[in-house]
């Protein structure tokens, strides 16, 4: 609401609507053909999804050089996107509480939803292991990405992309107080997610697998 009265009130401003704008999703043909070059064809790719924009674009193009591409999709707990109820969001760099129509439903083989306290536990366990750090939604991803490694064949090419670094997490994820106050700490996910086999079935609240993905009815609408 606020947006739509800035763009009434001044002729001059713009509005760049990520979550709407194809050019969110064009924008991502450069990352997918720089993950062609340099890891070839990629046989299941792991995104997390906000916008809609980096799923779409890279997975599209990803698959001009491999039609058999799976695509899963990574959302938060509390996030509408995937059909569930919208709820209080504590992750930030994922999830919405609106429908992007940037979301290709169409374009997912499956789709999980992850838990703060997950997402932190993949982040911490992540950077102390291998030295690479995230925020939220790189940690749900990895989470997600490290399942899918058990689970195919060891020649599987799988690609999984984290949008950001740490920066913007010292106080969040990788702050201990922070942490302890929202009951983030010592909590290891299961070995396996969930399952699901509709997005109605119920209210997911931590790990959770659907492999039906469909746009949910209130997004058509």
């Amino acid at each position: 609401d606020r947006v739509a009265q800035i763009l009434a009130a001044d002729p001059d401003a713009w509005y760049p609507d990520q979550y709407n704008n194809p050019d969110n999703v064009d924008a991502y043909r450069d990352l997918a053909l720089e993950l062609q070059s340099q890891l070839g064809d990629v046989d299941v790719l792991v995104c997390s999804v906000g916008t809609g924009g980096h799923s779409a674009g890279v997975a599209k193009v990803l698959r001009e050089f491999n039609p058999d591409l799976l695509l899963i999709g990574v959302d938060t707990i509390g996030s509408t996107i995937f059909g569930q109820p919208s709820q209080s969001r504590l992750m930030r760099g994922l999830g919405s509480s609106i429908y992007p129509d940037n979301v290709d439903y169409d374009a997912f083989t499956e789709v999980h939803w992850v838990a703060p306290a997950e997402a932190v536990w993949a982040c911490r366990a992540l950077a102390a292991t291998s030295y690479a750090s995230s925020g939220w939604s790189g940690g749900a991803v990895a989470l997600v990405a490290g399942w899918a490694a058990r689970h195919h064949h060891p020649d599987t090419t799988i690609a999984a992309i984290f949008p950001d670094g740490p920066q913007r997490y010292f106080d969040t994820v990788y702050n201990d107080d922070y942490c302890r106050q929202h009951n983030l700490l010592g909590i290891e996910p299961p070995a396996e997610p969930a399952i699901i086999a509709d997005h109605t079935e119920r209210v997911v609240d931590s790990w959770t697998r659907c492999t039906t993905v469909r746009k949910p009815a209130a997004a058509a609408r």
